[in-house]
């Protein structure tokens, strides 16, 4: 269950304080798109506790930001802002949402007037005011978290981003509210890439005929769904970059599998470190934590194996020397580790080496078999992965250390392929819930919280850092 810890806040002036600039992920054109901010002046040492009565979830209500009328761009723009805001605050969980019905039953209204005895009414124990200004394409967004009781501001900051990317401008909003009020890292802004077939195109092929699936990458909630790569091919397994800004994945284009390293930002032709062949196939590419080094399963010694090699091709290693199929690296989150799949015992089970080889752990014994592990960051210690069951696969997590195992999903279609959140407290995954193959997000207690795809099958959901 989710924990909703207090927390006492200790706030001061910062009149005149800089804007900061923030980088934005938001659309893979110009990679310089940014968001700003700036305290705005408010209470001096004014200690406010984040909870409702009784140490109960404070309840936050969200109202239409306010804007100068006669701006049909700036409305539109600051009811973006206001609605993605909402959703993205309501996703961790610290705040229990006011409903954005029951919001628009209380007149909107700035800090200086602000009906505190209606939204008191209503169940309020904090609303946030917006208002939103432009100058020709720049957009200013004027935010403060007021404490219904209290009639004080709990944070209290401006925002300066373009009127092209309110939702942008809403992602660092809440990921600023999540740290400065409850310490928490939140995930707006970042991104999950995952593999689509939904063009419809076909590959034919002297074997069999496949899908055309590309690699896509979307907001963490599913908006701005944006394709990476149109060469018309099988694209599938993308895996992040520890800073965001690099994509490697398994590609068909050269007749065989072979990993790829595609560059997001910068024009430059992609690389392919593994160096595949049609006798050497390699799969499943993970970054390092420190970004210098891929692991992944490759054939090239006859039978699957886990390798790591650096970017640029160089100081390839074998790490496994088993007669059984290794496959599915994941590095733990100081690449000390490595967990991946392998059949030696029987069927396949999740186990975990040096990243420099040597002996394997066998940390899962699932009585079919298990796969696709991936490492959650600190301060959590689990492994999450699909596990195949009577009629299905379910998403479970294995706690290092205790071998504690929690299965998270229960009898809705088929779920499989997880990926953990930079913070630990989601994990994206594949499900056919819905019937075709789709990207969700759960909660690490097991709730469902969100749906990322709806066009064709989407499957491999690979949760960015930043």
């Amino acid at each position: 269950m989710t924990r909703h810890l207090p927390l006492t806040l200790v706030l001061c002036t910062a009149v005149g304080a800089p804007l900061v600039a923030i980088p934005s992920f938001e659309s893979f054109g110009p990679a310089d798109e940014t968001v700003v901010s700036a305290s705005l002046p408010q209470q001096q040492e004014v200690a406010i506790t984040m909870r409702g009565a009784g140490g109960r979830t404070p309840r936050l209500a969200v109202p239409a930001f306010l804007t100068a009328g006669g701006d049909a761009e700036l409305d539109g723009a600051a009811s973006t802002v206001s609605e993605v805001l909402w959703h993205d605050i309501e996703f961790e969980r610290e705040f229990t949402m006011i409903s954005r019905e029951g919001a628009a039953k209380v007149p909107v209204a700035p800090v200086e007037t602000l009906p505190y005895a209606t939204w008191n009414e209503i169940g309020a124990d904090f609303v946030l005011v917006g208002t939103a200004t432009r100058t020709d394409a720049a957009l200013q967004i004027e935010v403060r978290v007021m404490s219904v009781e209290r009639k004080l501001s709990t944070f209290a900051k401006r925002y300066g981003c373009t009127m092209r990317s309110p939702r942008l401008c809403a992602h660092t909003i809440a990921d600023e509210v999540h740290k400065e009020l409850f310490s928490l890292d939140g995930v707006a802004r970042t991104k999950i890439a995952f593999t689509s077939d939904r063009d419809g195109e076909r590959l034919g092929g002297t074997i069999e005929e496949r899908s055309i699936k590309e690699i896509y990458i979307a907001d963490y909630d599913g908006g701005g769904q944006f394709r990476v790569t149109p060469n018309r091919s099988l694209n599938i397994a993308p895996a992040w970059s520890p800073d965001s800004r690099l994509l490697a994945y398994t590609s068909y284009t050269s007749g065989f599998p072979d990993i790829v390293v595609h560059s997001l930002y910068e024009a430059r032709a992609a690389v392919r470190p593994a160096r595949g062949h049609a006798n050497a196939q390699n799969f499943l590419p993970q970054f390092s934590p420190d970004g210098s080094r891929i692991a992944l399963a490759s054939s090239r010694d006859g039978n699957f194996e886990i390798y790591t090699v650096r970017l640029d091709g160089t100081d390839l290693r074998r790490l496994t020397f088993h007669v059984s199929d290794d496959s599915a690296p994941a590095w733990s989150p100081t690449g000390a580790q490595i967990a991946f799949t392998s059949d030696r015992s029987g069927s396949n089970q999740i186990y975990i080496m040096s990243a420099d080889g040597g002996p394997a752990q066998k940390i899962t014994s699932e009585p079919r078999k298990a796969d696709r592990p991936t490492w959650s960051p600190p301060p959590f210690s689990y492994i999450a992965y699909s596990a195949e069951v009577p009629g299905g696969t379910e998403i479970k997590m294995v706690e290092i250390g205790t071998g504690t195992v929690t299965q998270l999903t229960e009898g809705s279609g088929t779920n499989e392929s997880p990926s953990v959140a930079p913070n630990g407290r989601h994990i994206a995954f594949v499900t056919t819930r819905w019937g075709k193959e789709q990207i969700a997000i759960i909660g690490r207690d097991g709730k469902l919280e969100r749906r990322i795809t709806t066009a064709g099958n989407n499957r491999y959901p690979s949760w960015s850092n930043r």
